[in-house]
């Protein structure tokens, strides 16, 4: 199974993020746009497994956030990753110490398990589409999208497992670990 580490969103921020991809979508001549229900912050993506990497992965998880508090995510732009004359747009967040020690630490585990290090740095960001033509600047589509910094608590980390399902992209929970409250 092919699989990923993941931030999953409510309903309620799929919904938003659901808007402002609308927007963008309105003000591009084409793309491959994200399933709303896909909607998700990757921490690592790892690829095929077999069950005994699974059970790894469970293990780096269960020992990561074992001291592990939740915390909340500010989504607070969009973005574009530029690959020949198309984009990957997406939605950024706020710089974040409690995410990017969880990323530092998740990377520290994983590679104790076997797994290199990633060797691009940590951009966290959640994607709205692919292979994206614009007709308009960026910076004036984020005017548009009006992104209201909208707040989500974070408790829980999940392994993804990327399926299809009546030919249809999707992301399935197959282990969800609970993160501790804040006092």
């Amino acid at each position: 199974m092919r699989v990923f580490l993941a931030i999953e969103f409510t309903g309620e921020i799929k919904e938003y993020l659901y808007k402002i991809q609308q927007i963008v979508k309105k003000h591009s001549t084409t793309g491959n746009f994200t399933n709303k229900e896909n909607f998700h912050l990757t921490l690592r993506f790892i690829g095929e497994v077999k069950d005994d990497e699974l059970n790894k992965l469970k293990e780096v998880l269960d020992h990561i956030l074992l001291n592990q508090e939740s915390f909340q995510l500010v989504f607070n732009q969009l973005g574009e990753f530029t690959r020949k004359n198309k984009k990957i747009i997406w939605i950024g967040l706020q710089s974040n110490k409690e995410l990017d020690l969880l990323y530092s630490n998740l990377e520290e585990r994983l590679e104790i398990y076997g797994y290199q290090k990633e060797e691009r740095g940590f951009v966290p960001h959640i994607t709205l589409g692919r292979e994206i033509i614009l007709t308009e600047e960026l910076n004036k589509i984020e005017k548009l999208a009006k992104i209201h910094k909208v707040e989500m608590i974070v408790d829980k980390v999940s392994i993804m497992e990327s399926t299809r399902k009546d030919g249809k992209l999707t992301y399935v929970p197959i282990y969800v670990k609970r993160i501790n409250s804040k006092p």
